[in-house]
């Protein structure tokens, strides 16, 4: 479903920071448990510099809570939490990572229902009617290309132009088997630009990287002319730090990821842990993200200059079921297709 509505209604309503101005009663007794607890211990998959800097601001409004962060990506975060598990071993509290398919795999069994306060505010796409997990933040993947080497009049402006002949040879792609972004991208293009889409693609000989974020040094180089899809979240950083790259937003659609968080079922700290969910969705820590160029629900954040509105891309959503049901069938097909 394409949906430049999907995001639209961001700007409706604000958040509150919950627990910690909270008014007397059931809000105060978990903030007086939180504080026996002492800690609360945070697994995340966002970049280590930007989880330092939350669990420091969370430190330094000195609740009597401390942010304690384990940081990796999302799949190594995932196993080591299931391992915890099996061995009955518990230390998360607040689980985040990029791969909302982790949380329907979690969902009953290791989460709790758990709304921040306030979220009903926020728009749909970044609140659940389950509970078990919200959306904390959000990136687009996009196309983009190298300005020393390509020119703007010859740059590809959508999906299907990076099909084009003169390509050959100056792609770069990454892979779906290791990076959760390009299941989205892979599952948004065949549906926009038919299920042969890669089966063209793999025709053009692109280089093929790992992860999402690999293309980025390759075009930034010049190694390769485009790049078939990234975080925008890290052209943007790449460009405000003088690489040669430009983003490109195709007008017929472009795949959103959603990463969740959620508070672990069998948390040792669960109290602080609501503290501390609380605190993230604030418009504090939500303007940490959005000046990072994620998207997020708070309707009263400042984007970056240069980054689009949500409201100015159509942005596709595809459902977390569809996307846990064909990863494997996207990841055998690349595999099929490009011989790694």
């Amino acid at each position: 479903m394409s949906s430049k509505r999907a995001l639209i209604g961001l700007a409706a309503g604000g958040l509150a920071l919950a627990l910690l101005a909270a008014p007397a009663g059931a809000a105060e007794d978990v903030m007086r448990a939180a504080k026996k607890e002492g800690k609360v211990t945070w697994y995340t998959a966002i970049a280590y510099a930007q989880a330092q800097e939350v669990c420091k601001k969370f430190n330094d409004k000195k609740l009597g809570i401390q942010c304690i962060v384990h940081r990796d990506g999302s799949g190594p975060l995932y196993r080591r939490y299931l391992q915890e598990a099996k061995g009955g071993v518990h230390v998360a509290d607040v689980f985040h990572t990029a791969n909302i398919g982790h949380f329907l795999n979690l969902r009953e069994k290791d989460l709790v229902p758990y709304q921040p306060k306030g979220i009903e505010k926020y728009h749909p796409a970044f609140r659940t009617d389950h509970g078990y997990w919200t959306i904390w933040r959000a990136t687009v993947i996009v196309p983009f290309y190298n300005t020393k080497k390509v020119a703007a009049a010859d740059a590809p402006k959508g999906w299907k132009d990076l099909l084009d002949p003169k390509w050959q040879g100056r792609l770069v792609q990454a892979h779906p088997a290791y990076a959760g972004n390009i299941v989205y991208l892979s599952l948004t293009t065949m549906r926009l630009s038919g299920e042969d889409y890669y089966q063209k693609l793999s025709a053009l000989k692109p280089k093929i990287t790992q992860s999402s974020l690999a293309p980025l040094p390759l075009i930034a180089r010049g190694e390769a002319d485009v790049g078939t899809g990234s975080p925008l979240y890290a052209i943007m950083i790449a460009i405000k730090k003088g690489e040669p790259l430009r983003p490109v937003f195709p007008p017929e659609g472009v795949p959103i990821n959603p990463m969740p968080t959620g508070i672990i079922k069998r948390a040792p700290n669960p109290n602080a842990a609501r503290v501390f969910t609380d605190f993230i969705f604030s418009q504090e820590a939500q303007q940490l993200l959005a000046d990072r160029n994620l998207y997020v629900g708070h309707p009263d954040v400042k984007y970056p200059k240069g980054l689009p509105a949500p409201k100015d891309l159509n942005i596709v959503n595809i459902p977390p079921e569809e996307l846990r049901k064909r990863t494997k069938e996207i990841v055998d097909m690349f595999r099929k297709l490009f011989g790694v």
